[in-house]
């Protein structure tokens, strides 16, 4: 084969574009009419006008303990943790009511939620402790993503897909064993629809309890006990 010929049929077709993430140098061969996209030293798209990052777009680390996102070389410190407080909040008033209405079903009595039955209130710790997880999240992406709020809502709207046919299902006898049968499927439940999940460690089986709690008070779920079939 004649040496041009050969060099023909190893031939690579030229790069088009690149994507930079921070300042290192990029090298690229067969370079023709190059693009780079440098995006800073983050894994995310470009900051909004307030230099606040979108919500990344490839896995980030989450340290946990710390609440740290890491970005690149960029470290976010998410704000303190909200937790459950003595004296209720007025916005847990929904969610809370519908507890309420589980447990008196259960024991064919009244409960309010300044006198929840002892049977309970280990249930009734944890759905708080749930809820205000997803609050503290929901709160936290709001301010340090350009797109956090849109993303939480995302993130919900994908849960309500994940367990509206468990909630709806006929097969639950009373309302404590539907609660019990959404919280059971929203933890198997992959919530690929909002780019928070690349956020590895941020909405864990925690918080997507307390998604599920969320929907009472946004008004997607009406009841655990007396499930309204219309559709939402």
């Amino acid at each position: 084969m004649p040496e041009e010929v050969a060099k023909r049929a190893v031939s690579v077709a030229p790069a088009k574009q690149v994507n930079q993430y921070g300042s290192k140098s990029v090298h690229a061969d067969h370079v023709e009419s190059m693009t780079v996209n440098v995006y800073g030293d983050r894994n995310s798209d470009p900051c909004d006008d307030t230099g606040k990052p979108f919500t990344p777009i490839l896995p980030t680390r989450y340290d946990r303990e710390r609440r740290i996102v890491y970005l690149g070389s960029e470290e976010i410190i998410l704000p303190v943790q909200l937790v459950p407080q003595d004296e209720l909040d007025p916005n847990e008033l929904p969610y809370i009511n519908a507890l309420c209405e589980v447990y008196a079903e259960r024991i064919q009595q009244a409960v309010s939620p300044d006198a929840i039955p002892r049977e309970f209130r280990r249930h009734y710790a944890n759905q708080r402790k749930a809820y205000f997880g997803a609050e503290s999240a929901q709160r936290s992406v709001r301010e340090i993503f350009a797109d956090g709020e849109a993303q939480f809502k995302a993130l919900k709207s994908d849960a309500y897909e994940g367990i509206e046919a468990t909630y709806f299902s006929d097969r639950h006898t009373t309302g404590f064993d539907r609660l019990e049968a959404v919280l059971e499927k929203i933890t198997n439940t992959s919530l690929s629809g909002s780019a928070l999940m690349n956020v590895v460690g941020l909405i864990s089986n925690l918080e997507k309890k307390g998604i599920c709690h969320m929907m009472v008070n946004d008004g997607d779920i009406k009841s655990w006990v007396n499930i309204d079939d219309e559709i939402i």
